[in-house]
């Protein structure tokens, strides 16, 4: 072999060596990282070591202390003082208004339609109770409940007196007899129930005065004299539905030209209204004096609106109650005795003006018919068959109440008369 090739040999020996040397790194860290996946890891840092060159020299240091010491500092602070200070309160004093204009308002053309009372169908309205017809059916004989007029006399259970009261027998009395009392301490008391209410009492020269009581409260007082003995009856009293207490008692005082204080009772009269029959009696008018006006000064009317003319306001439709009573007068004693009444005569009630039939009736057993009718018109009653005919008066309210008797002569008697 020459030396160009061993030298090439050498060349290659060598670089085969380096490259060897070179992979060996490798193959340590392949073999290290098998390893780490087998056991624990164990992290391999590598570490660095100072050399030094010479030994270290230590050189002395000073160490300076810092002392705190407090330092006392004066700081101004502030102070609110609270001083009393005056306070202004205002007060009111309420003082009287004086109403200085008052003004209407009228609305021409507007129109409110009057709309009807909800009353059940078939209620009978009055005003007042009717006014009673004698004769009237007696209490003592007919068991309660009591419907219309009925007359208590004066010997009926219900009719309490304090003292014992006289009775006397006369014809002219009511079922022939009646009670009195001369002592003026003593008193009549009655529970009864029912609207109406009325006295037939006993009018003679030697009667006194006596108050008429219910519930406690005097609703009237009457004179009882008269120049001879009759038996009449007082007003018609409206007490309210319900139960009640009369009381008659001697008021203590007379008329000036009797001669005593003697109080008679003939009978007591009841009137109780039906279930259909409700009273409403109209309201009282009350006189309530007018304030005067007090003069404002300093104040001036710029503007009102005009002065409203009187206008015609036609008269308010009104119940009338009218109550008519036919008899023949058998006996001529000119009053209506039982059995007198003439039954089956018709009783109408017509305008007046039109001549139009607004109410007709006829007459029962006792001769006795009842009307009754809501108009404004001007009403009459006419007996067509006796050509009798009555003007019926109204009230300010726009109702009524009349009672007419026709008493027929006895020689008209024989068997005409339907």
């Amino acid at each position: 072999m020459t030396n160009g090739s061993g030298r090439r040999m050498r060349q290659r020996t060598i670089l085969l060596g380096l490259g060897v040397l070179a992979l060996l790194p490798l193959l340590v860290a392949g073999v290290l990282l098998h390893r780490a996946d087998r056991e624990d890891p164990v992290a391999v840092l590598p570490t660095l070591f100072v050399l030094p060159s010479e030994p270290p020299t230590f050189t002395p240091t000073r160490t300076l202390t810092a002392t705190y010491m407090p330092t006392a500092t004066l700081t101004p602070t502030a102070t609110i003082t609270f001083t009393a200070t005056a306070t202004l309160t205002l007060t009111l004093t309420p003082t009287l208004a004086t109403r200085v204009v008052e003004i209407s308002a009228v609305m021409p053309g507007v129109y409110v339609p009057s709309t009807a009372t909800p009353f059940p169908v078939g209620t009978i309205l009055l005003p007042a109770p009717p006014q009673p017809v004698e004769p009237l059916p007696d209490a003592t004989h007919e068991p309660p409940p009591y419907s219309g007029w009925y007359s208590f006399e004066s010997d009926h259970p219900l009719v309490q007196y304090s003292t014992p009261w006289q009775p006397r027998q006369i014809a002219d009395a009511s079922q022939g007899q009646y009670h009195r009392s001369e002592n003026t301490m003593s008193y009549v008391t009655f529970p009864f129930e029912g609207e109406g209410l009325r006295i037939r009492y006993v009018a003679a020269r030697n009667m006194g005065m006596f108050d008429v009581i219910v519930d406690g409260e005097v609703i009237d007082t009457v004179d009882a004299y008269a120049d001879e003995l009759r038996f009449p009856g007082t007003q018609v009293y409206f007490v309210g539905p319900g139960a009640h207490t009369l009381t008659i008692r001697s008021s203590g005082q007379k008329n000036s030209t009797s001669e005593g204080y003697v109080v008679g009772l003939d009978a007591i009269q009841v009137f109780r209204g039906s279930a259909n029959t409700l009273i409403l009696p109209p309201p009282a008018e009350s006189v309530t004096p007018s304030p005067v006006p007090q003069p404002a000064a300093g104040v001036e009317l710029v503007a009102a609106p005009p002065t409203v003319q009187p206008t015609t306001t036609p008269i308010a439709p009104g119940l009338l109650t009218i109550s008519v009573v036919i008899a023949y007068d058998e006996n001529g004693n000119r009053d209506v005795d039982p059995a007198e009444g003439v039954s089956g005569i018709s009783v109408r009630a017509v305008e007046i003006g039109t001549n139009r039939v607004i109410a007709q009736s006829f007459t029962d057993s006792q001769g006795y018919a009842q009307l009754q009718v809501v108009t404004s018109a001007e009403v009459r009653v006419v007996v067509p068959y006796f050509g009798t005919v009555w003007g019926v008066p109204r009230s300010r309210s726009g109702g009524g109440q009349a009672s007419y008797t026709l008493l027929l002569e006895p020689g008209n008697q024989p068997g005409l008369i339907p």
